[in-house]
């Protein structure tokens, strides 16, 4: 067993990180506005993460360098400075909603403040909670906390789903979505697993010390995050098809564990509070870890280097704070927007990966991979399409 959780840390960081309380939500109200179709997309959107995570690794192992890090390189300064100014706005905005969500997340476990207090207070406490994890206890400490998250929002879940009166007679034409659930359909595609944070995966597999010779390892650890993402993104599906929700992100969760007290008890819904509250704290933790590097990599041409831990750890502290100034204001939770525009991160990484390809003599993907990635590209393109037709 010990050997196994070696194998699949990293991954395991993926599926705490990626499985937010904006998948978890989404997933849910996909299956309260579309049903049972919901169902294909997140296995649509699971095996398209994994091609995108498996990709990026190959090329990191085969260079020695980050995607980012290429990218920067391959694209020049254009791409270093327009991607810079979507991470800052990108960072600022996930940050706020994460911290406002573990506010939420935890004031719902204990309510003891006024509630707009409450939440902020909570939320202000929980991201310098995070950031002390992260600057103190190491990359092992933080592997254990993430792999504890994932564990506790798998029992969360399955058991609400098993407490639940699920409708299984689903005809067949249920499972096919309309014109009309294709943004839905898009979204949870998009967000299940993550969008910016696949990055993520290349700093965490090098903090464990692969290579190469690690590749089948990492094809493993890969599955099992992805599997796990799905299984929870499914089950979350069948929630929202037999429990109507409504609302957004951390909101619709708390709203969702009291819907579970009336409809299947107290300890299922105290069980989801505490599922969802690891499901949004792990999130958290994984992006206050992860996205400095990502700030490293961009900003490296500029002089600033990995090496260099006292600048890692100012990023750090930079969004653990000044994101804080963003709760009083409340953060008005529009996750079927935000979801969408992260699935257009998709066919950027997809196309990035076929461009090496092509310059990178050495670097050599597999038919099949590329074969894959056309069909990512050409299915989110096609996708974007039809969502534009009703404004022409």
């Amino acid at each position: 067993m010990k050997k196994f959780l070696e194998i699949i840390g990293p991954g395991l960081l993926v599926a705490a990180t990626g499985v937010g309380a904006g998948d978890l939500a989404t997933s849910a109200l996909a299956g309260s506005n579309i049903g049972i179709a919901a169902v294909s997309a997140v296995v649509v959107g699971g095996l398209i993460k994994f091609i995108l995570n498996e990709g990026l690794a190959r090329w990191q192992y085969h260079s020695g360098q980050t995607i980012l890090e290429s990218s920067m390189s391959l694209f020049g300064a254009a791409a270093r400075w327009f991607f810079l100014f979507y991470l800052i706005i990108w960072t600022f905005t996930v940050a706020v909603a994460l911290m406002s969500a573990t506010g939420a997340a935890f004031y719902a476990i204990l309510p003891i403040f006024d509630p707009g207090i409450g939440k902020i207070g909570y939320g202000v406490f929980f991201s310098l909670v995070g950031y002390g994890f992260v600057r103190i206890g190491g990359f092992a400490f933080f592997q254990k906390m993430m792999t504890g998250a994932v564990v506790i929002m798998l029992i969360a879940v399955f058991y609400s789903v098993l407490v639940i009166p699920i409708d299984r007679s689903f005809a067949i034409s249920s499972w096919i979505p309309t014109s009309a659930g294709l943004s839905w359909y898009l979204a949870v595609m998009g967000g299940v697993g993550g969008t910016v944070t696949i990055l993520c995966y290349g700093y965490w597999i090098k903090a464990a010390g692969r290579t190469a010779r690690h590749q089948g390892q990492t094809q493993i650890d890969l599955g099992v995050s992805y599997f796990i993402t799905v299984l929870l993104g499914v089950a979350m599906v069948l929630i929202g098809t037999n429990v109507q929700v409504t609302g957004g992100g951390a909101g619709l969760l708390v709203s969702l564990s009291s819907v579970l007290d009336q409809q299947a008890g107290p300890l299922a819904g105290w069980t989801f509070r505490v599922g969802a509250f690891a499901a949004i704290f792990s999130s958290l933790l994984g992006v206050w870890q992860s996205v400095p590097f990502l700030f490293l990599d961009v900003m490296k041409p500029l002089g600033f280097k990995n090496g260099k831990d006292s600048i890692y750890n100012k990023i750090l502290l930079v969004i653990a704070v000044i994101p804080m100034v963003g709760l009083p204001i409340g953060f008005a939770s529009m996750q079927k927007a935000y979801a969408v525009c992260g699935a257009a991160f998709v066919p950027i990484l997809a196309s990035t990966l076929l461009v090496l390809h092509y310059q990178k003599n050495s670097f050599r993907l597999s038919i099949t991979t590329i074969i894959l990635l056309a069909a990512i590209l050409l299915l989110f393109v096609g996708l974007f399409l039809q969502l534009m037709i009703p404004f022409f």
